[in-house]
């Protein structure tokens, strides 16, 4: 846990009670571990549900992180990783966080993501599958704007 504090990342919980997470943060203060390290930990992990399973609490915390993502509040030192530049040279901090697969339409996250430029727009994808589909004849999935 002390690790997973120091790495930063945007979100980062506890699964456990809330004794058992004051123990493990206490733990933690113990250890020298700053407060506003501390602070960062959700303790317990995911949306009060009350009482639940084990599959219900997983639905718990994507729920959470869903929550916190559409808030724009998953954010800090762990982001900053993600900001560095891409191999193509791009700053990934100026990419969107997200783009749409013109074959299949899932969004899909672009830090990590090589793009097919066509036309001056850069595509993403959420396979290699679609993404040979795409390139095979990218002009079946992207729609030509008409100038006047």
């Amino acid at each position: 846990m002390e690790r997973a504090v120091a790495a930063g990342p945007a979100y980062l919980g506890l699964v456990g009670s809330r004794r058992r997470g004051a123990a493990v943060l206490g733990y933690l203060t113990d250890r020298g571990v700053s407060q506003e390290q501390i602070d960062r930990v959700k303790v317990p992990a995911g949306l009060d549900l009350g009482s639940t399973t084990h599959q219900e609490i997983a639905v718990a915390i994507l729920a959470e992180l869903v929550q916190l993502r559409a808030a724009g509040a998953l954010a800090g030192p762990g982001i900053a990783v993600a900001e560095q530049a891409g191999a193509e040279g791009i700053p990934r901090a100026s990419r969107p966080a997200e783009a749409t697969d013109p074959v299949c339409g899932m969004t899909v996250a672009v830090a990590d993501g090589r793009p097919v430029s066509y036309h001056g727009a850069d595509y993403y994808f959420c396979c290699a599958g679609c993404r040979r589909t795409f390139e095979k004849d990218p002009g079946a999935y992207v729609k030509e704007e008409t100038r006047c």
